[in-house]
């Protein structure tokens, strides 16, 4: 099983003098490491604890956050006498890993000691001779099928003790954390030390009852995270379940053959041989099917229900791959339903791959390392927040300068100094921010649609490109039979048959119809692929399977298919007649080679009962098909038909038959491979298959398309179908027009293949500007454009529409490419061939019945494509929701910043009821009403600001931080204006809180919060209107009545309270100040409504710079129009 000397290691980006200290690792996955040789030392690792101790601890917390301050106690030396790696990803994250050495003994490595170390679950072995770290998993890279099946045998006991040492335990099992880890965790989070900075502040103040409120509120947020992140952990443990508990069948050799053996199934290793029980097993890890045939429920992995048939591949000297080689693959997780076995043969299957290293264990190391996605919101919301910390410290430079003129004490200068960072950088930002988040993903497992990573339902708010799967997505899943039409001995196709009894019971044709399928008896019941389904039922035929009873072909049949007779009953082995020789007409199955992605066909090796020689049918894609059959029988009219019935949305399967040779016995038909026969075929006919559009389909695609969102249908059905699909659901506009990219024949060996361009209906080249036209290719074209014609890959990534007979690889490849070009992009697919597509999107939409699945971050239980409208609403609500919160909560900061900085300049401060009311009555209500705002109705053209630093975004910010500045002055002049004023009179210890000062700024600070969460709370289109928002609404009411009637408050109960100056109708100068000092409120609210009216427009903005860009964008164009390889078709020599 091992292939040490055969290696790869990616490590020629620089030039090794000496031993190398660093190398960097590419995996099969384009993920790319970098890892860095290191010993540890004494003499730095006293040095960094004695400053961490001196700085009193403060660096231990920096630790959780920033790994990389542990490399200050290590020294940089080589990878092989590295005793600690320093390893880091292309996300530039870094982690600290040991390297371990242990005793191994195997014939293929040259040492007696392993050294290795372990990351996120991979395990990185040194090899001496290559003088690097590779991957384990690069060791079985080249092994061949011929090789993986040349040993029936297994290893022995030493040889898997061994191999354990290398490849490690199978088991994905994941920890569950204790209560106690996560809480050290959570207490390392900036956001919870900041708060126990702030609580610890107040209460040195003697805000005890602010400091009580918010330690309640921390402790209440941070035990409910412990539970939740404790119920994950539970969940993903269970999830990845435990081997330790089951046990396994494995063959050992023997010194007369073999032997089996039961072992625990985390000690199994690659190389091992299963024996699998003939009612089914969940399996332990990956194998490779060596004999017999099995059944298996894939939904674990993929989402999809329909059980496979799977069997062993033949023996060649292709590298065996578990994406390629699938169909023969066992995979960890899935659960085997049943194994057929000819004869008295065991089921065998060789373990390939163990542990983390099975499709299982990758699904597991996706969700415990997720892929890190770039968003400008929360980039910019951190610029902000460091922004805010900025002004802050102006604020601390003046509040220090404040006090020491005035010889106030130290205390006191520290205390007011760090409360302006408390001010400014509010604690419950983070909570406020996560609100709109929270209620979307509420509102969505409503409507059925389940999310496993929250942070993504804004990033369905940018959504840019929605690419979808056709079949089952788009279409309906199940197919009804339209009609076969055979190919007749006039060189012309017959007439279209609807009937099965239209054609002769023997006819090759309906041979091909019963026999060339992937169905199997269940308790009974039919399953298989839907396909299969209806083209069986059409047959009227039925299926047998083998059981303990049935010896016909000595065991060795599989399955039989055989006609009902005219009267209903079904033919018998009874009515042979031995004197007549007249047998009952039946059809063996002897192999079946199942359907794949990449060939696009399947075939099936028969026997009609009483024939001397066996028959191979295939059905598949058409034009596959054709390429198999002799050219002789296809009819003359093959591809008008073809593309009659494509081009009209039906589906269409090409049939094939040929006789095998006499001489050819069972065993050699087991042997042989697919290649060698699928040659000069004869050609039997079509099979037509009608998929109508799902009826939610049409109406989905019209209001993406009315919103900008850009539509792309990737399917691994017919291009001429898909093309029908596209304009039948208005994918394909009716002014667009269709350009088909083909590739032409290779003239020459060194010459890169020709590329033919047609406008679909029009039969010429394109002749109009590339703007008039949306292209359509097949997969054969993409790989020629991706390895040929690298320079038109952004014209065909940015103009592509339809991309038919599109394997799984080159559906991600496509997802990549248009990620590549800085669009957001999104997949919907049904999850079963659109694994790593959904995986590579930044919005992934599995189409399936579980309530969540490890293939995609979003999982729709209803099976049509509404779900990307309902989330492309949540995520412009939840985006836009976010947006509004983040400003509130900005100018909520610089509003109480102000109204601070003002009373510390008159002696006074807000008291501690004051600042209660204030940030946990108005602030955290008013925060998590503004979330609960649901979307808006439609998807409009316009999207939601994404950028905190945009133009259109921080102008109207700045002149409502100027408007709140303007006003709070305002009413301070205006107070001081009045006759009756009497200013405190301040010295060094005074900080005064009851006074006409605080009243004012309280008063009108108060409204400004009211305010500025009115003008944020609309968010049409995005959001509901302002009035729908039911808490928002009754909460602005409430409070508003709340302030003014604390500003005319004839009550000294609530006056002392609140410690305002209470109202003294007596005082008639002052009552008529207060009257006056409302219009301050009213006055701002129109003022900070024309703003956000005016300036917070987009298309404002876009309009004033619509004129400087327009000149250079139409320079642009035209020399993008000149040098764009596609147009005109008539320059370039390699386009026809």
């Amino acid at each position: 099983m091992l292939n040490m000397n055969n290696a790869s290691i990616a490590n020629d980006d620089y030039e090794v003098i000496g031993e190398t200290q660093w190398q960097i690792l590419e995996n099969a996955d384009d993920y790319v490491i970098k890892i860095y040789g290191y010993k540890y030392s004494r003499i730095r690792a006293i040095i960094f604890h004695s400053v961490c101790i001196l700085l009193c601890g403060i660096p231990y917390f920096a630790l959780a956050y920033y790994p990389k301050l542990n490399r200050l106690k290590y020294l940089k030396c080589s990878l092989k006498m590295a005793e600690d790696v320093c390893v880091m990803n292309g996300e530039g994250s870094l982690n600290i890993a040991s390297v371990q050495q242990i005793d191994l003994s195997i014939s293929s490595h040259t040492d007696n000691k392993l050294r290795y170390f372990i990351y996120q679950h991979s395990r990185y072995i040194w090899l001496n001779d290559q003088g690097a770290f590779i991957n384990v998993l690069a060791l079985n890279e080249k092994i061949t099928i011929s090789l993986l099946m040349e040993n029936m045998s297994g290893i022995n006991k030493r040889q898997q003790n061994e191999l354990i040492k290398l490849y490690g335990a199978n088991s994905v099992e994941v920890e569950v954390k204790s209560y106690w880890s996560i809480f050290v965790d959570e207490v390392f989070n900036p956001f919870y030390l900041f708060q126990v900075f702030s609580i610890v502040l107040w209460s040195l103040d003697e805000y005890y009852q602010y400091a009580t409120c918010v330690f309640l509120l921390s402790t209440g947020s941070c035990l409910m995270a412990l539970y939740q992140t404790k119920q994950m952990s539970i969940n993903l443990h269970n999830m990845a379940g435990s081997t330790s508990a089951f046990t396994a069948t494995v063959l050992r050799p023997t010194r007369t053959g073999r032997e089996e053996y039961v072992v625990n199934a985390s000690r199994l290793v690659p190389g091992d041989v299963l024996v699998l029980p003939p009612d089914g097993c969940v399996m332990p890890c990956d194998a490779m099917l060596l004999t017999g045939t099995c059944i298996v429920n894939e939904s674990m992995l993929t989402g999809e229900s329909v059980p496979v048939m799977k069997g062993p591949p033949c023996i060649s000297p292709e590298p065996y791959s578990t994406e390629t080689h699938k169909r023969h693959t066992l995979f960890a997780g899935t659960h085997v339903i049943q194994t057929r076995f000819y004869g008295n043969n065991q089921v065998l299957a060789k373990v390939v791959r163990t542990g983390f290293y099975t499709a299982k264990g990758e699904l597991i190391k996706s969700i415990l390392f997720p892929k890190e996605f770039d968003f400008q919101f929360y980039k910019d919301a951190v610029k902000f927040v460091i922004f805010m910390f900025c002004i802050a410290a102006i604020g601390m430079g003046y509040s220090i300068w404040l006090y020491v003129v005035r010889g106030s004490e130290l205390g006191t200068i520290v205390l007011r100094t760090l409360d302006i960072i408390t001010i400014v950088v509010p604690p419950a930002l983070p909570a406020a921010m996560t609100a709109g988040i929270v209620y979307s993903q509420q509102r969505l497992k409503r409507n059925k649609i389940f999310c496993v990573s929250p942070p993504r339902i804004i990033i369905c708010g940018k959504l840019q490109v929605m690419c979808f799967d056709k079949t089952g997505t788009l279409t309906e899943d199940g197919l009804d039979l339209y009609a076969v039409i055979p190919s007749n001995a006039e060189e012309k196709f017959g007439r279209c048959i609807d009937d099965i009894a239209a054609l002769p019971a023997n006819s090759p044709l309906v041979q091909a119809l019963a026999s060339c399928h992937s169905l199997t008896s269940i308790q009974g019941e039919l399953k298989g692929d839907p396909l299969d389904l209806k083209m069986f039922e059409f047959t009227q035929w039925v299926l047998e399977e083998p059981g303990p009873e049935n010896t016909r072909y000595d065991n060795l049949t599989p399955a039989i298919v055989k006609p009902v007779t005219a009267n209903g009953d079904l033919q018998n082995l009874d009515n042979y007649d031995p004197f007549t020789m007249e047998m009952p007409y039946e059809i063996g199955l002897l192999r079946r080679f199942h359907f794949s992605s990449s060939q696009q066909s399947m075939g099936v090796i028969a026997r009609v009962l009483g024939q001397p020689q066996m028959v191979y049918f295939v059905k598949g894609a058409p034009e596959k098909v054709a390429g198999m059959c002799d050219q002789a029988s296809l009819p003359d009219n093959f591809s008008m038909i073809l593309n009659e019935y494509t081009s009209n949305g039906f589906r269409v399967i090409g049939l094939a038959h040929k006789k095998l040779d006499r001489k050819m016995k069972w065993v050699d038909a087991q042997r042989l491979k697919r290649e060698s026969i699928e040659c000069d075929m004869t050609f039997l006919g079509f099979l037509v298959m009608q998929n109508s559009l799902k009826p939610e389909t049409t109406q989905v695609i019209k209001e993406l398309h009315d919103a900008n969102i850009r539509q792309i249908m990737v399917t691994g059905d017919n291009i001429m179908t898909a093309m029908s699909v596209a304009r039948g659901c208005c994918m394909v506009q009716p002014h667009q027009r269709l350009v088909l990219i083909t590739v032409g024949q290779q003239q020459l060996p060194d010459q890169r293949p020709a590329l033919c361009m047609e406008v679909v209906g029009e039969g010429g080249p394109p002749k109009l500007s590339i703007d008039a036209y949306v292209l359509a290719m097949e997969g054969k074209t993409w790989a020629v454009l991706r390895t040929h014609y690298p320079e038109l890959m952004s014209t065909i990534v940015n103009k592509g529409m339809i991309f038919g007979r599109f394997g799984p690889d080159q559906k991600t490849q496509l997802v990549t490419a248009l990620q590549g070009e800085g669009l957001v992009v999104g997949m919907c697919g049904d999850g079963a061939n659109d694994c790593g597509a959904l995986k590579a999107a930044h919005v992934g939409i599995s189409l399936s019945e579980a309530d969540a699945s490890v293939a995609a971050p979003f999982t729709s239980q209803e099976q049509n494509i509404r779900c990307v409208k309902l989330l492309a609403l949540e995520g412009r609500c939840a985006l836009s929701t976010s947006f509004a919160i983040f400003k509130y909560m900005a100018l909520y900061s610089l509003i109480q910043f102000f109204s601070i900085l003002i009373l510390y300049n008159f002696y006074s401060i807000l008291g501690n009821n004051q600042f209660l009311y204030i940030d946990l009555v108005l602030t955290t209500i008013l925060a998590l009403s503004l979330g609960r705002a649901s979307p808006g109705p439609v998807l409009t053209k316009q999207t939601p600001p994404v950028s905190l630093v945009a133009l259109a975004s921080i102008l109207p910010l700045i002149m409502q931080v100027l408007l709140v500045l303007t006003m709070q002055l305002v009413s301070i002049y205006l107070l001081q204006s009045q006759l009756w004023f009497n200013p405190v009179q301040g010295s060094h210890d005074v900080e005064q809180i009851l006074c006409w000062e605080n009243t004012v700024i309280f008063i009108v600070t108060s409204f400004q919060y009211l305010i500025m969460a009115c003008v944020y709370a609309k968010g049409w289109p995005f959001r509901q209107p302002f009035c729908a928002n039911y808490c928002m609404v009754i909460t602005l009411v409430t409070q508003s009545v709340f302030v003014t009637l604390l500003l005319l408050c004839p009550w000294s109960w609530l006056a002392d309270f609140m410690e305002i100056e209470v109202m003294d109708m007596a005082e008639t100068d002052q009552t008529m100040f207060r009257a006056y000092l409302l219009i301050i409120p009213v006055l701002h609210l129109m003022l900070a409504i024309a703003i956000e009216a005016t300036l917070s427009d987009q298309d404002r903005f876009a309009s004033i710079f619509q004129m400087l860009r327009r000149r250079c964008s139409d320079k642009e164009e035209a020399s993008t129009e000149a040098a764009c390889p596609l147009w005109p078709p008539r320059s370039p020599s390699h386009i026809c």
